[in-house]
């Protein structure tokens, strides 16, 4: 654009030189002198006419940027604004899902411990489900209650397949009934706990428990479809004269579907929010 200005004042001054003797029709003889000297480059008339067109491509070309620059804001302010919406449907499903997975522990609370089974203060329900599709080793914690919040909270999150009344029942028939009217601490609480499970290829677990049971009822259950066993329930108490297994078993029998059903999707979705570890 600097370029145009000097060479605009030079082809004024070639012009004047140009047509210095003519005096009539100035207009015409200065285009028809142009013209002829388009081609000329002794003359400023072709440097003029390049950088013209040198000015109108700079133009185009700053245009077109400006287009395209325009075009890509407006793409990544879309880009911004699907992403925000999809994080906001992801948490807000996440937040469902949420939601739902403690309904269905609420569900199970209610059922396994309604009137009839006995259950109390004393007590406690653990259900657990299987680790994995191709791995029968663990057993996974899905859902815990106890009114008694010590007992509640502790525990292991899995347990091996393969131990205590929970492995008997989940190794064999589906169903293991387990009293031990002894100190829970005592080596002969574990040496006849061991003499109980050992007919069913299982051993007590060692160390310490979190809580002191006595009695434990343990059932498992089985997919309504595939009749895969899915997951088990097991009832612990403190006492040996609390639980009623008539009680439990009627109620079990009773609401058989749903407690499948419960067991199923909050196992679905405790997969989903807390993935099983890999195993060697």
């Amino acid at each position: 654009m600097v370029a145009i200005i000097p060479l605009t004042v030079l082809l004024g001054t070639w012009l004047t030189e140009a047509l210095s003797d003519q005096t009539e029709n100035l207009t015409q003889l200065a285009l028809e002198a142009i013209w002829a000297s388009k081609f000329d480059f002794s003359t400023p008339v072709p440097w003029l006419g390049g950088s013209l067109l040198v000015s109108l491509a700079g133009r185009v070309e700053g245009f077109i940027n400006r287009y395209w620059r325009g075009q890509l804001a407006e793409a990544r302010s879309k880009l911004t604004q699907k992403d925000s919406e999809h994080r906001q449907e992801a948490q807000e499903h996440a937040e469902t899902k949420s939601s739902y997975f403690d309904t269905l522990g609420n569900a199970l609370k209610f059922l396994l411990t309604s009137a009839g089974t006995g259950f109390n203060h004393e007590c406690r329900i653990t259900t657990y489900r299987k680790q994995q599709d191709d791995d029968e080793r663990y057993l996974k914690q899905i859902f815990r209650h106890s009114p008694t919040m010590v007992y509640e909270r502790n525990g292991r999150f899995r347990i091996p397949a393969d131990q205590g009344v929970v492995g008997a029942a989940w190794r064999n028939h589906g169903v293991k009934e387990v009293k031990c009217d002894m100190d829970p601490t005592s080596p002969d609480f574990v040496a006849a706990m061991n003499a109980c499970l050992e007919k069913e290829g299982c051993l007590h677990p060692d160390g310490a428990l979190s809580m002191p049971s006595r009695h434990y009822y343990a059932r498992a259950f089985s997919d309504n479809e595939s009749g895969q066993r899915i997951g088990i329930v097991v009832y612990e108490s403190t006492e040996v004269s609390v639980l009623n297994v008539a009680g439990i078993d009627h109620v079990l029998d009773g609401q058989m579907l749903d407690v499948t059903r419960l067991i199923r999707h909050r196992g679905i979705l405790d997969q989903e929010f807390n993935p099983d570890p890999v195993e060697d």
